[in-house]
């Protein structure tokens, strides 16, 4: 590049007669140099234009937000127990309610039909995303998860929050699912069912909350 520019220079500066061809070609070599130093100018604004534009895409570039978790089931019932249980022989529970009114209280038993509970009316009822059981690893017994949308984990914490002492119950279909009692609030949208669960009872337990059966 400086070779070819400087033989012009001394040629243009050379002292000779201008004719019309030195003049053409005088013409021609400056339209040359101009158009390489436009392409250069025009490239190195290109590459800078590139790089903006590649770096507001990355500003304006959201992450895909994971979809929430389906909702499965009917709301399972939270329903405050009134009074300390009645221990109870299978035989001794009275038979599965009709559909009752929220609002009406209720005489029912357990999955196990080892005890008797009257629960006062509904005082939640909490839509549910899944329920698995598992065995615990320290012990033969079984443990229920079950698993709520925000706003059902919202209500319960509230709702557990103004009731610590007191005891409330998971209801399905008129049977008691679990009743413990509340010693502190219950925050998140988990919540484990255990104590001394057999593996057929968990299970059972399970399926009703996913299916509602």
């Amino acid at each position: 590049m400086r070779y070819r520019l400087y033989s012009w220079f001394s040629w243009f500066s050379s002292g000779e007669p201008w004719t019309a061809r030195r003049i053409a070609v005088a013409l021609l070599a400056t339209v040359g140099i101009l158009a390489m130093v436009s392409t250069i100018v025009v490239g190195v604004a290109m590459a800078f234009l590139t790089k903006d534009q590649g770096r507001a895409a990355q500003r304006t570039t959201t992450m895909p937000t994971a979809p929430a978790p389906a909702v499965i089931g009917i709301p399972l019932a939270v329903r405050p127990v009134l009074a300390p249980p009645l221990v109870a022989n299978p035989e001794d529970c009275p038979p599965v309610p009709p559909p009752t009114p929220s609002e009406a209280p209720i005489v029912v038993c357990d999955v196990d039909r080892a005890a008797v509970y009257q629960l006062g009316p509904v005082a939640l009822a909490l839509n549910l995303t899944g329920a698995t059981e598992t065995k615990l690893p320290t012990s033969e017994f079984h443990t229920v998860q079950m698993s709520m949308d925000p706003a059902s984990s919202t209500a319960f914490a509230q709702y557990t929050g103004a009731n610590i002492g007191k005891q409330l119950a998971f209801v399905r279909n008129g049977v008691v699912l679990a009743a413990p009692a509340i010693s502190q609030p219950v925050d998140g949208q988990s919540i484990q069912i255990s104590g001394e669960l057999g593996a057929a009872t968990a299970a059972t337990i399970a399926k009703m909350l996913r299916d509602g059966t």
